[in-house]
């Protein structure tokens, strides 16, 4: 026979024992290994009897004797064999996702546009307001439009019981016109006169519009402006823009996430 079917009919005979003889099965292993020490097969098929055979008779032992011994305080939970690890990480790996993505902007961007939106909304919907977070969802919510609608329409809620909301980065990243047209909206006597602060220094804007124009006034025609050129923005590539808002964004995301 070759080298290979020696090493074959070697590891068959080490099976087929291991579960009435797990002596005899090492014993074939190890006149293997000697025969042929560099095998993987043999080497791989040594360690996994190791592993399901003597660790946990080890383990076991090892509980029982220190339990006898008193070496093993009230009510503290007993030495985990192997196997038991073994469940326990079973249990955990429930649900985890494994996902092989190109290397490409084209393809990574959208999958962590919807993990950061995952972080975020742990934190915008919560008792506690957190504009920032609140404002970080609703930019990342343009992907994939209207899947995330609903959601959306949730946002809004919040920003209607608070009475206020302060975002000033909206102008710079939110181009979707169903959106905007919502937050107009909300400005209105029917909408609930909501006090949105979303152009950048509002608050050096009211102090100033206050000593000349008026502060309704003042700060409604510079919304109303603003509002004018974001729309004319809905054209332009969401992706490019969600982009944008990743990079110039870095440290705030950073920052904002639980």
């Amino acid at each position: 026979m070759s080298a290979q079917k020696d090493c074959e009919f070697l590891v068959k005979r080490a099976r087929e024992l291991v579960s009435d003889d797990p002596c005899a099965a090492k014993a074939w292993l190890i006149t293997a290994r000697t025969l042929y020490p560099a095998d993987f097969n043999i080497q791989y098929e040594m360690y996994i009897i190791e592993l399901t055979v003597y660790q946990p008779t080890v383990w076991r032992e090892i509980s029982v004797i220190t339990a006898a011994l008193g070496l093993v305080p009230p009510n503290h939970e007993p030495t985990k064999t192997p196997e038991d690890l073994g469940r326990v990480k079973t249990k955990t790996r429930k649900g985890n996702d494994l996902r092989l993505l190109p290397c490409t902007s084209k393809a990574m961007l959208p999958f962590c546009l919807q993990l950061m939106l995952a972080c975020f909304k742990l934190r915008a919907f919560t008792d506690n307001r957190d504009d920032l977070s609140l404002g970080h969802v609703v930019v990342l919510l343009q992907y994939d439009w209207p899947h995330g609608e609903m959601l959306f329409l949730k946002a809004v809620d919040k920003i209607c019981q608070q009475g206020s909301f302060q975002y000033e980065n909206f102008f710079n990243y939110v181009t979707n016109i169903d959106m905007l047209e919502e937050f107009a909206y909300l400005r209105t006597p029917e909408g609930g006169r909501i006090q949105l602060e979303l152009l950048p220094n509002q608050g050096m804007l009211i102090k100033h519009h206050t000593v000349t124009r008026g502060i309704t006034k003042g700060v409604k025609e510079d919304f109303r402006l603003a509002m004018e050129r974001q729309v004319s923005r809905c054209g332009e590539n969401l992706l490019s823009v969600l982009h944008r808002f990743c990079i110039n964004e870095k440290i705030i995301i950073i920052q904002s996430l639980p």
